[in-house]
């Protein structure tokens, strides 16, 4: 069926179309694998002419197929396909012949694959007949039918001619019917039974006889029912007419009744029993007791054989037939049979019979039911029955008349039913145990009542064993359910039995049991039923139910809530499965492993236990735990997710502190008629959720000797503090209970209650001491001066000293309350100390620390600061209550204490930097003081400290680095803090020698040599021994004298020239460790007269070369580019680097030009090499001037050509020859790929060695296997190399490769072999390589190193195409252009050098080979400050804000340190700094591991501070102005801000480093003759300002009185301003600077009256002539008019307003109204209130007023009248001085008028006048100064005089 021509599927879709042969084939194997077949192999169909041909269904076992019928005429073949798909596995036959002969077909299925649509060549096979029926029969299971029972099904077969029979009749019509029976005596048709259709009874036919039965047609199947006893035929013939001459088939059956005997087996009787028969017969499924005589049947006994030993004639048992009895006569046997009536019916076979056997008794058994074990169970009923068993054991019946004895024990049974003849009892067992029941066959009652006994009695017994019930415990098991495969696990526990159970599960999906009883399950939801059967009987058992469900409800069962901190709590988790339909709730018995998530609402209250174990309960399913930490409650929410669903519960837990009985801890003691609070704390608080159930109670023994309160005091001094006050009424003693808690509720079922039990005692003190209160440290030890003895105890002479008094009962218990006794105090020397009150004692509570406070009696001791002894006593009176107790003969008298007055005490030394070494040992000694002091420490395990008493001093042992304060307690003085030493204990850090390194021959210098600790403070030089410090010299040259006179800090040694030379000295220390400290070398030369050698070196104008040689300039005629090679492998890096004409023109003739050359380099072809800088490998950017060299890095095969121009900065240096700018040179390049036997990711390795060369071989099994190598083979001959056998390789001196092989021998018997190559070749160049690595901030590049970083350069060597060496041999020269800047020297490794970058600049470093000096490489290093800004010029006040780049390689900046932060003050988390006093410091930036760069920093002091302000501002006293502002620079270039800031810079300079602090500010007025300070008018102080970068002094007003100002707005003045430094407080050099200062103007009047009649007011102002020339005054409304000014020409500086009412009627209605005045230039506003004056009514009122008014209101007219009197009156007082020279003011306000005259006593005074208007009668004089503080005009001479 496939098409052989079809095209090719394309490859993105491999199964679309018909697929490939070969998937063809590899499907038809596959599928050939299956064993399929069809249902039969062959088939028989009848043939028929009738419509609805028998069909017949082919099925094949699996697949699909294609049916195909060979012979379509005979037969036909329809497939049938399943569930609407293509696929048919049937296929129905229908006969389709036409013909009556015999046909065949053979039906053909194959086989297809449906998903491919392939037909395979598995194909299946069946035979088809159809031939025509010959004969046909009934087939029946049986032949006889029982009356009114179950129907007969018949079925007809069908047979051909040859006796085969047709394989499917269905669908063939038949005709049946009932025939006459010819056997019968009648010969008449038989009624004996019927014919039934299915649809009658209850079966169910084939389909197609239903159909059928639907038409009223019969198929080749029918049902019969027998309807009476008889004999029947039942006939059937082919309903088709073709077959009508086919015989018809017949049955005969036989109908019968379904009886039987009961019973109805073969029964076995004693000689004289009997046994009464029934006869019972079933109808319709019924059995019925049919009565006798029967209807049909009769009984009769037959075949009687007689036993051997028995009568030889007679009956072996004889029957009753009216009662169906048989009665045993002998031994033998005979049969019971039915025997019909009808004698046709007696040949019937199917009738009942029995036999009946007569046998003698053999023995007896038991059996019991149910269970049928002897294993029975306490409180269950059981049958036992007696079995007589013949000698056969063969069980005999037992008929009534036999007689059996049978015992129980009345203990262990309970007997409820007992049969006649004893062999049936129902018993219930009581009692669990062992025991045996017996039986014995005693006799036989005959019908006669006769009694025969049993000859031999037969007797058995039997133990029988009873257990408890078995029961399972819990009732049932229900698990949530887990689909994820968690199961859970339930142990289940048996009661009862025997102990040995079989354990089994009705549904082992849901639940498995194990045979120890552990129930499995939760993996499948449903439902299962376990149970345990007693092995011993298994019909006793027990049984539980198991639930496998889903969860949907939970719930928290707390049972107790509130619990003690420190203690767990079980919350308790059930969870239920709720049934939606029935509401049934079933509670989960373990759910211990579903995921608990716990939230409470209140952290810190309780903590979740982590290993706290989730398991089941008696009423939970789960648990967890919660510690109690913390007081409180909080609301614990614990939720659970299962598919998809969320639940949660919530419930309410407390934890409360333990209860404990705070003061007292167990026992009161207290006075007569005193009182004792009583302090319980903790136990349960109130329920949160029910408080009324919280309560508390004291209770006591006898409450006629105590009085208790509670006290409730408005805030308790604890939330859980209870407090009760006890009064003592009466001596005696007894417990006091506290009880606290919640009673019992719903939300709290069982609440915690907590009890604390104290003793209560009252009784007469006995004893008193008296001791001095000292104030310990935390954690010290007391005073250890004994409490109770005569010696002296020493107090402080500098301060008043607390005694304390306490009060002991006899037997010597202290008690807590006295303060009823009354005491009196005595000093023996009031000069010494004295007490104030002597009879009074303050009562203080003190912790003796249990928690229990005792009051003690404070009494104050003053003394007078001076050193001595006092003797104390205090005395006993009595008691403070009238009725004392009795027995007071005991009491306590007095008692005393010497006192000893003492300094306080000190450390001696105050400062100290130990050195950090074992031998070293510190005393600090102890002065003054009581001589018992506590010694501490502010850090520990820096030193060991040893408090030696006796010598009173502390020893201190260096133990690790670090700072510390010590600290002194004195324990036994009222100390108001400990006595502090400050400790420094440091390692060495560095060696420092001071000595001038250049020394003619003979003369000497001085050397000094120090030891530095990490903050670079000096140790004192008695550590140097401990140090073993000494000075070591390279050479003789030189000598070292060790000097007498030395310093504390140094060694100096006195070194003298003794040969001309060089040489080093170091100087050499060694730690407690052995490590080695050398110092900086410093090379010493001894010199002669100075000459220069060599004679000759080259260099190109303005170039510099330090050394000692002799100088040629040249001119650099052409350069040219030195490449060690021109091939080179790819993945290589070379230096190339530019040289002159000669070999002696190397980059030191040129690359440290001043002015320089440039270099700038390019190439033909980036894609093949990279032209970088030299250290671009630790990401340094050098300038175009540093770059003579550069390195090559090859990337990809290719040919290439570098550039190099060479530019002159400067044309007129004559640097080039011939005057050219620029020379360049060229040089091509070829990089190839390097031979690769593999893929890179497996290069083999090869060992390349220079020539004359050794390398060591280590492999990686050395010391766990024999290792051994050998040379196999060398080109061109074998002296390339040489290998001893040990790993050692030995290059020769000729090139060439070798191939080397290193074996294994391993212990476990495997060997390992490799192989390498070894190649000899000549070093072509060598690379010099810098690091660390310099990371940077984004965006910025480093152009040189920072100054003070430790560069490491490592030199390695290559061949002639860039292939690396893996060894050398090489002897290397280094050489620096300048060796002042760069300190270089050999590294710690091979080819490695260590350089540190001392001082800014460049320095050219060169290497060569010694042997080879073309091998060459040089490198330029160029040292700059990396950190900002640039600190020359430094003066104090500068604040500096230092900035760096560098970063560390996670991009975070490092460490910032200062040397000396007194010199400079720097915040070191910013590293911002000030500059506070002249000196120098250093400025340190530690990136750990990376660098730690560092700039010196000079700070200078400053010359001179230089001022200056805005030109346009000024002063002025008005309120309302601005702040003024003088800015001030301690240097000339105007800024004190150096650097830019960041925020957190500026943050820290205004918070932590406040630069203000170092500036004073001052004010003065210039004019001398005004006696106001400036410092009451302004506010003067410092500030820095941001902006600006510069100091700010701000000058703000102050507020100041009507008088001052008054005197101040006409003040001719400036303001001089200047400042100086905290650090200087000389004023030379003292800079001021004349600030403008224009004063407020002043206006005496806050109101102005007018009326009708005096409608015209007057406004005065006081003020300069500027400022009342800017002045502008206007009314608010145009009911007024200000009209002009006129200047005073009496007062200068006042100038008068005139003010006039333009309506009056509109000013009275208008309201308020006022006359603004103001100025601009002093930012003033004031405003005058212009008031209507309401005129009396009368008109002699007003004429008695006007001559009055009209004199009052001419205040000119007044000023004029009294001017001369007032000048007058000045002459009197002021004597000769003149008065036109004091200036004259007025109080308008106050109506004043002043003169002012300075030449009074040397003192500015006023001359005053009242000018009221009622009168003028007095004048006095008053001082300015007063005036100025505000006072008002004085109205007497005396008030004048005073005030002067």
């Amino acid at each position: 069926m496939t098409d052989s021509g079809a095209s090719r599927p394309r490859r993105s879709r491999p199964f679309v179309g018909w697929p490939t042969p070969r998937v063809t084939l590899l499907l038809q194997c596959l599928l050939g694998t299956l064993a399929n077949r069809l249902n039969v192999p062959q088939v028989l169909l009848p043939f028929g002419r009738e419509p609805g041909r028998v069909p017949f269904l082919l099925e094949a076992q699996r697949g699909c197929y294609t049916w195909h019928s060979t012979h379509h005429d005979a037969v036909t073949v329809e497939p049938l396909y399943e569930n609407g798909t293509l696929c048919s596995q049937k296929a129905v036959l229908i006969a389709e012949s036409s013909q009556p002969i015999r046909l065949s077909s053979i039906i053909l299925a194959r086989e297809i694959v449906f998903g491919f649509i392939i037909v395979t060549d598995h194909e299946l096979r069946c035979d088809v007949k159809v031939d025509v029926i010959h004969s046909i029969e009934i087939i029946s299971r049986t032949r006889e039918l029982y009356v009114d029972d179950s129907p007969l099904e018949l079925m007809v077969r069908a047979l051909d001619e040859e006796g085969n029979t047709f394989s499917s009749l269905a669908g063939m019509m038949f005709e049946w019917s009932v025939a006459q029976d010819k056997e019968s005596a009648r010969g008449e048709l038989s009624s004996k039974i019927r014919i039934l259709k299915y649809s009658e009874a209850e079966y169910s036919p084939p389909v197609y006889i239903a159909e059928m039965e639907k038409e009223e047609k019969q198929g080749d199947m029918i049902l019969v029912s027998g309807i009476r006893t008889g004999a029947a035929v039942v006939k059937v013939r082919i309903y088709e007419p073709f077959y009508k001459n086919v015989a018809a088939a017949l049955i005969r059956l036989l109908v019968l009744e379904n009886i039987f005997l009961i019973p109805s087996h073969d029964i076995y009787l004693l000689v004289g029993a009997y046994i009464k028969y029934r006869v019972a017969k079933m109808v319709q499924g019924r059995m019925t007791e049919v009565e006798f005589p029967l209807e049909h049947y009769t009984l009769e006994m037959q075949d009687h054989r007689i036993a051997f030993n028995g009568s030889l004639s007679g009956k072996v048992a004889l029957l009753d037939e009216k009662t169906a009895t048989v009665t045993a006569v002998q031994l033998g046997q005979t049969n019971l049979v039915f025997v019909h009536k009808n004698v046709h019916m007696r040949s019937v076979s199917g009738l009942p019979n029995c036999t009946i056997y007569v046998v003698e008794p053999g023995f007896l058994d038991f059996t019991v039911q149910p269970g049928d074990r002897w294993s029975l169970e306490v409180g269950q009923v059981y049958v036992i029955t007696v079995e007589v068993f013949d000698k056969s054991s063969t069980k005999v019946y037992i008929s009534d008349n036999l007689r059996i004895m049978f015992q129980f024990l009345q203990e262990y049974f309970e007997e409820r039913l007992t049969t006649v003849n004893g062999s049936y009892h129902v018993v219930k067992a009581l009692k669990s145990g062992v025991v045996l029941i017996n039986a014995s066959l005693t006799s036989i009652i005959y019908q006669n009542k006769n009694i025969q006994l049993i000859k031999f009695p037969i007797v058995h017994q039997q133990e029988v064993k009873i257990y408890f019930p078995i029961k399972l415990t819990p009732n049932f098991l229900a698990f949530p359910h887990h689909p994820m495969g968690i199961l859970y696990r339930y142990k289940v526990q048996v009661e009862g039995g025997s102990g040995n159970f079989t354990w089994t599960s009705s549904n082992e999906t849901v639940a498995v049991v194990t045979t120890k009883g552990v129930v499995t399950a939760g993996q499948v939801r449903g439902n299962s039923t376990v149970l345990a059967r007693d092995v011993q009987n298994p019909f006793r058992y027990g049984e539980i139910k198991i639930y496998v469900l889903k969860l949907n409800k939970m719930e928290l069962l707390p049972f107790h809530a509130d619990v003690e901190i420190g203690q767990i709590i079980e919350i308790p988790i059930a969870m239920y499965h709720v049934n939606k339909e029935t509401k049934e709730v079933i509670v989960f018995t373990d759910c211990s492993h579903l995921l608990l998530h716990l939230n409470m609402d209140k952290q810190g209250v309780f903590t979740l236990l982590k290993e706290g174990i989730q398991r089941p309960g008696p009423t939970h399913c789960s648990s967890t735990h919660i510690a109690a930490k913390s007081l409180g409650h909080t609301l614990v929410t614990v939720s659970v997710t299962e598919y998809e669903e969320y639940l949660e519960s919530s419930a309410t837990f407390a934890a409360y502190e333990p209860l404990k009985a705070v003061n007292p801890v167990e026992v009161a003691l207290v006075t007569w008629r005193s009182a004792k609070e009583m302090v319980f704390e903790g136990g349960p608080c109130p329920w949160i959720l029910e408080p009324s159930r919280f309560f508390l109670e004291l209770s006591m023994e006898k409450t006629e000797k105590i009085e208790l309160t509670q006290v409730r005091l408005p805030a308790k001094r604890k939330q859980n503090q209870y407090i009760y006050r006890v009064l003592c009424l009466d001596l005696g003693e007894q417990a006091l209970t506290f009880r606290i808690g919640n009673h019992p509720g719903i939300l709290n079922p069982s609440p915690a209650v907590e009890a604390v039990q104290v003793r209560f005692m009252c009784a007469h003190p006995a004893s008193m001491s008296v001791t001095p209160v000292y104030r310990v440290p935390a954690g010290a030890q007391p005073c250890p001066l004994p409490q109770h003895n005569k010696q002296l105890i020493p107090v402080s002479s500098l301060r008043d000293t607390v005694l304390e008094l306490a009060v002991f009962d006899q037997h010597r218990r202290k008690f807590d309350n006295f303060s009823s006794l009354m005491l009196e105090w005595k000093s023996s020397n009031e000069t010494l100390a004295y007490f104030e009150d002597y009879n009074s004692v303050e009562m203080v509570a003190k912790d003796d620390g249990s928690g229990q406070t005792r009051l003690h009696g404070h009494q104050v001791l003053k003394v007078h600061q001076l050193k001595g002894t006092v003797l104390i006593g205090v005395n006993f009176v009595g008691y403070s209550e009238n009725k004392s107790p009795k027995e007071l003969s005991n009491s306590p008298r007095s008692a005393a204490v010497e006192l000893l007055l003492v300094d306080d005490v000190t450390i001696l030394p105050e400062n100290a930097t130990i050195y950090n070494h074992p031998d070293v040992k510190e005393i600090f000694s102890l002065v003054e003081g009581s001589g018992y002091f506590l010694v501490n420490s502010s850090e520990q395990d820096i030193v060991t400290i040893t408090y030696m008493e006796a010598e009173s001093s502390v020893q201190l042992v260096p133990v690790h680095p670090g700072f510390l304060t010590l600290e002194v307690y004195d324990l036994c003085l009222a100390f108001l803090g400990p006595a502090v030493a400050y400790l420094r204990v440091s390692d060495i850090q560095e060696l420092e020698l001071d000595l001038i390194d250049k020394v003619e021959i003979g003369k000497t210098v001085l050397v000094t040599v120090r030891a530095l600790s990490p903050s670079k403070r000096p140790f004192r030089n008695k550590y140097f021994r401990n140090m073993e410090l000494k000075l070591q010299l390279a050479s003789a040259i030189v000598t070292l004298t060790l000097m007498e006179e030395q310093d504390k800090y140094s060694e100096n040694y006195i070194l003298r020239a003794v040969a001309i030379g060089q040489t080093t000295l170091v100087a050499v220390a060694r730690d407690k460790m052995g490590r080695k400290f050398t110092s900086a070398p410093r090379q010493i030369e001894v010199f002669p007269p100075f000459r220069l050698v060599p004679e000759k070196m080259t260099l190109i104008p303005t170039n510099m070369m330090q050394d000692e040689v002799h100088i040629e300039v040249v001119q650099l005629r052409a350069v040219r580019i030195l490449a060690p090679t021109t091939r080179l492998i790819t993945a290589t890096e070379m230096p190339v680097y530019v040289l002159g004409v000669t070999s002696t023109q190397t980059p030191f003739s040129f690359s440290n030009a001043n002015p320089g050359l440039t270099f700038h380099w390019s190439m033909s072809k980036r894609d093949v090499l990279d032209l970088v800088p030299r250290h671009s490998e630790v990401f340094l950017q050098l300038p175009v001037e540093n770059n003579f060299a550069m390195v090559v890095h090859t990337k990809a095969a290719g040919r290439t050509s570098i550039k190099v121009t060479v530019r002159c900065m400067n044309s007129s240096s004559g640097q080039l020859e011939g005057d050219l700018l620029e020379l360049s040179d060229e040089v091509q390049i070829l990089v190839f790929e390097k031979l690769q036997l593999f893929f890179p990711e497996c290069q083999p390795e090869r060992i390349l060695m220079p020539m004359n060369s050794q390398l060591r071989l280590h492999t990686n099994r050395e010391g766990a296997a024999f290792v051994s190598s050998r040379v196999l083979r060398c080109f061109p001959n074998s002296s390339v190399i040489e290998e001893d056998g040990e790993g050692l390789l030995k290059a020769g001196s000729i090139a060439g490769t070798a191939v080397l092989e290193v074996t294994s021998v391993e212990p476990f018997g495997v060997n390992q072999t490799t192989i390498t190559g070894v190649q000899v070749a000549p070093v072509t160049y060598l690379q010099m390589s810098s690091r660390p690595v310099l990371y940077t901030a984004r965006g910025r590049t480093l152009a040189a190193f920072p100054v003070g970083v430790s560069l490491a350069f490592t030199v390695q060597f290559y061949n002639s195409i860039g292939e690396k060496f893996h060894t050398h041999n090489t002897q290397l020269h280094l050489a620096l252009n300048r060796d002042d800047l760069l300190l270089i020297g050999p590294g710690s490794g091979n080819y490695t050098y260590m350089a540190q970058a001392v001082s800014t600049g460049v320095t050219l470093l060169g290497i060569w080979d010694r042997r080879h000096p073309g091998v060459a490489d040089y490198v330029p290093v160029a040292v700059e400050h990396a950190i900002e800004p640039d600190t020359q010029h430094t003066l104090v006040g500068d604040v500096i804000c230092f900035r760096t780049h560098l970063l560390n390689h996670d991009g975070e900046p490092g460490i910032w340190m200062i040397s000396a932060d007194n010199i400079l003050q720097t915040d070191t988390g910013t590293g911002v700094g000030v500059a506070r006093r002249p000196g120098v410091a250093t400025v340190f930036h530690d990136i750990p591991g990376v660098v730690k760069t560092y700039r010196e920093v000079v700070v200078n002091a400053s010359s001179r501070l230089t001022l200056s302000y805005d030109l346009k501002t000024y002063l002025t006293n008005s309120p309302s102005s601005a702040v003024f502002k003088l800015f001030i620079t301690t240097g000339r270039n105007g800024a004190n801000l150096k650097g830019s800031c960041t925020s957190s810079q500026a943050l820290a300079i205004t918070t932590i480093l406040l630069p203000e602090t170092l500036v004073v500010c001052h004010v003065q007025f210039s004019n001398t003759l005004l006696d106001i300070p400036a410092s009451k008018v302004f506010h003067v102080h410092s500030g820095f300002s941001m902006e600006r970068g510069a100091y700010v002094c701000l000058i703000k007003v102050r507020p100041q009185s009507e008088g001052l100002l008054q005197a101040l707005s006409v003040a001719d003045t400036s303001v001089y301003g200047w400042a100086t430094l905290v650090s200087e407080r000389s004023k030379n050099g003292m800079q001021r600077t004349l600030i403008p200062f224009i004063p407020a103007f002043y206006v005496n009047q806050s109101e102005l009256v007018l009326s009708h009649r005096q409608d015209v007011g007057e406004i005065r102002v006081l003020g300069v002539d500027r400022v009342l020339e800017k002045l502008e005054v206007f009314p608010s409304s145009p009911v007024l008019v200000v009209s002009g000014h006129r200047h005073s020409s009496l007062t200068p500086g006042l100038v008068v307003y005139p003010v006039r009412v333009v309506n009056f009627t509109s000013l009275q209605q208008t309201s308020p109204v006022f006359i603004n005045i103001c100025c601009v230039l002093t930012s003033q506003s004031e405003a005058v209130v212009v008031r209507a004056l309401k005129e009396k009514s009368g008109a002699d009122q007003c004429e008695d007023s006007s001559v009055l008014q009209k004199f009052l209101g001419s205040h000119q007219t007044i000023l004029f009248t009294l001017f001369a009197v007032l000048a007058s009156t000045a002459f009197v007082f002021l004597g000769k001085d003149p008065l036109h020279s004091a200036p004259w003011t007025f109080d308008l306000k106050k109506n004043c008028l002043y003169l002012i005259s300075p030449t009074i006593e040397n003192k500015n005074q006023l001359l005053i006048m009242s000018l009221m208007t009622s009168s003028c009668n007095s004048f006095s004089l008053l001082s300015a100064s007063h005036l100025a503080d505000g006072r008002s005009c004085s109205t007497s001479h005396q008030e004048a005089v005073n005030c002067m």
